[in-house]
């Protein structure tokens, strides 16, 4: 007696959550039916556009679906070269159930000598500027399905993000990764993208699931992208990953802070699928009271709708104008507001949510940290309904969805880092 399961899709946003729930369904079914540890063989879900959500939710799931394999008496059948991206239930269940069959067959009616998975991932090994990974399971020998390179691979180093590796296939069970962008490599990934159809497989033509290996490394994007960042002296360091209704920094230095300052800085940065978007906006002071400088609650007492000149721009997010003499407008309050331009900002409509908009109450509502360049009616960043926890809304650049300055967006969960550093640079003696 055993057990298949082809399942999934609305759970997929669940991440590692979902090895949990498996584990503890499997645990239930196998202590109320009393017949052990029984066989139980899935499928996992197939690439799959899924709207707009970030390309990772689906190969963390993944992640998750292949954890389940350490669940004793577990097998699962790899989808990603027969699925159909564009169709939520591909048709192709002729090949779905023979793998699962294959499954069975090998593992619960004694047929050892089938193949009936792809190759696994076994280890990785860092020599110079070359990653090289070793499998298992690899039936005769790793190929492809199209005799093309392997396809799919990433890895990240020195620059911080990574970028697509020349794989090569090496002695029937290893696949070297490289790349001229990469120098010093720490980690790579594989089929990290809801769309990944790879085509690497084994000498029996199963196919292999989405993995990584090695730590990306924690790098100081403000000293490695801003020149004057050590002129500047931190004050709020803010996860914005711990969002919520009380807000808890890393590092509150407001009191300590024993000089007057002549200029403020913003850095932000935001990791979602690998890929880091940063910002740094620096300005002449628009207070001198440096408790008023963070995220502005009701307790901060900040409320700023304001032009601010002189301001310095620079950032690696698509859309956003690098310079220096930029002239911006603040958005800072703990209010709720609305799309009327209010403050009358030029360019801003009275219609949506945008580079300008009306405060009202209460004090302790939605809430706003925008800043905005005026002329360009852009958008540089926005921390809005930081209350809501993950679902705060959090970008850089304007946003593609409903509304121009995120309001409304709720996405703060799908970052897989976030980070507001607020600085100040002393005024000269």
């Amino acid at each position: 007696r055993g057990a298949i399961w082809y399942q999934g899709e609305s759970n997929h946003v669940e991440g590692m959550a979902y090895f949990d729930k498996k584990k503890s369904l499997l645990a239930g079914w196998r202590k109320l039916w009393g017949i052990g540890e029984f066989p139980f063989y899935f499928v996992q879900i197939a690439p799959y556009q899924y709207g707009d959500e970030d390309p990772a939710i689906l190969p963390r799931f993944w992640e998750a679906q292949s954890a389940c394999l350490e669940i004793p008496g577990t097998g699962m059948v790899v989808t990603n070269d027969i699925g159909n991206p564009t169709d939520i239930h591909p048709k192709n269940k002729q090949e779905v159930g023979h793998r699962l069959a294959l499954l069975a067959l090998k593992h619960t009616y004694g047929k050892s000598d089938l193949v009936a998975s792809g190759p696994r991932f076994d280890s990785m090994k860092v020599e110079g500027d070359r990653v090289t990974l070793r499998f298992e399971n690899v039936a005769g020998g790793l190929k492809t399905r199209d005799g093309q390179a392997p396809s799919h691979f990433e890895i990240i180093g020195e620059q911080a993000a990574f970028v697509p590796a020349q794989a090569t296939i090496e002695g029937g069970d290893t696949v070297v990764l490289s790349s001229p962008e990469v120098k010093e490599p720490a980690a790579m990934r594989f089929a990290w993208d809801k769309l990944a159809e790879p085509n690497l497989v084994n000498g029996a033509g199963l196919p292999t699931s989405a993995f990584r290996a090695g730590e990306v490394p924690n790098y100081d994007f403000f000293s490695l992208k801003v020149d004057e960042a050590g002129d500047y002296e931190l004050i709020y360091d803010l996860d914005l990953k711990k969002l919520g209704a009380e807000l808890k920094y890393e590092v509150d230095r407001a009191a300590q802070l024993d000089a007057a300052f002549d200029r403020v800085g913003y850095f932000l940065e935001l990791n979602r699928d690998g890929k880091l978007q940063w910002l740094w906006i620096a300005m002449d002071p628009f207070t001198d009271d440096a408790s008023k400088l963070g995220i502005p609650t009701p307790a901060s007492g900040a409320v700023f709708q304001q032009a601010v000149k002189n301001v310095r721009v620079l950032s690696n997010a698509e859309g956003i104008p690098s310079g220096d003499g930029l002239a911006v407008n603040l958005e800072f309050w703990p209010h709720n507001y609305g799309p009327l331009n209010a403050a009358k900002v030029p360019g801003a409509s009275d219609q949506a949510w945008d580079i300008g908009d009306e405060r009202v109450d209460p004090v302790g509502g939605y809430g706003s940290m925008q800043i905005h360049l005026t002329a360009a009616k852009q958008t540089l960043m926005a921390i809005n309904h930081w209350s809501a926890g993950p679902g705060a809304d959090i970008g850089i650049g304007n946003s593609t969805g409903q509304t121009l300055d995120w309001t409304f967006a709720g996405n703060a969960g799908s970052y897989e880092a976030a980070r507001l550093r607020v600085l100040v640079r002393k005024s000269a003696k």
